[in-house]
């Protein structure tokens, strides 16, 4: 039996800069591993067939059961007659803009090409996932990354972030591809580039060109969320963004008082208070609220 975890991740930033000969928006992000927030995947074999079992109060549609997909992708690739019994421990939200589907189809690649023993060059686990969703070949390395194209050109980036986040789980669903439609301005191509704030490893959090071009269209729908990013700020937050497409909010704080103080004024939502540097690097688990 493997157990592995699906770790989430937030956007220090993201800009949409247009749209690619195939449809897929493009985009150029900054992409941050958090380890203290992570589902929970269980694997074992089983004879020819793949079965799936989770802990979600709501049935996953069989379309957008990306760990499902992900292990069927790889059994047709690599053509083995094993099959596996699958246990997913949700704890991640779904539709909130933190990858969690994405991390999860990852590690299941990750553990089904061990637990078959598949050999599967690098290029065709990244073709399969890329398949299967934008996001997910990043979460194949899980590292601190700049991510541009359609999610497939991942360039790890070494960076220090000695500060603490507090992530806060407003419990709304956004669907990523309604999120895009939404999207009607792109970043220009010529828009300052993520990795051109950092210096020796340290980013100016505080630089106004540090934002998510999701926020405008999707906090126009959903004003709860502008009001969560200024309270944020208001509270001290050296930066406020929204991960992804939504619709977490999270804030950055050099001071740790003032982030638990952040976290008690959002206590009517779910939230998680990490050291930022800690949780990029390691598996600390945090404190829930």
């Amino acid at each position: 039996m493997l157990t592995l975890h699906a770790h989430a991740k937030i956007n220090l930033g993201l800009r949409i800069t247009g749209i690619l000969p195939n449809g897929y928006h493009a985009i150029h992000s900054l992409f941050l591993p958090i380890r203290g927030l992570f589902d929970v995947l269980t694997f074992e074999l089983h004879e020819d067939s793949i079965l799936f079992t989770d802990n979600c109060s709501f049935q996953i549609p069989a379309a957008e059961n990306l760990v499902m997909k992900a292990a069927y992708a790889l059994k047709q690739f690599s053509g083995t007659t094993l099959g596996a019994k699958i246990h997913l421990d949700k704890r991640i939200p779904a539709g909130a803009g933190m990858g969690g589907g994405s991390s999860d189809a990852a590690v299941t690649l990750r553990a089904l090409t061990q637990l078959w023993n598949i050999d599967i060059s690098p290029e065709n686990m990244l073709n399969i996932a890329l398949s299967l969703g934008s996001d997910i070949p990043y979460f194949l390395q899980d590292q601190p990354a700049i991510v541009e194209g359609q999610g497939e050109i991942i360039r790890p980036i070494a960076i220090e972030l000695n500060a603490w986040i507090l992530i806060i789980m407003p419990g709304l669903h956004i669907g990523t591809a309604w999120a895009y439609a939404q999207v009607k301005d792109y970043a220009s191509h010529s828009c300052i580039r993520f990795e051109d704030l950092i210096h020796d490893g340290i980013i100016d959090l505080k630089s106004h060109t540090i934002v998510n071009d999701f926020e405008p269209p999707i906090h126009a729908v959903y004003p709860e969320l502008a009001k969560i990013k200024k309270l944020l700020l208001d509270a001290g937050a050296d930066l406020s963004l929204m991960s992804g497409s939504g619709s977490t909010m999270y804030g950055i704080f050099s001071s740790k008082a003032d982030a638990v103080l952040a976290q008690r004024m959002c206590s009517s939502y779910e939230s998680l208070l990490l050291p930022l540097q800690e949780s990029m690097h390691s598996s600390s688990h945090g404190s829930i609220a």
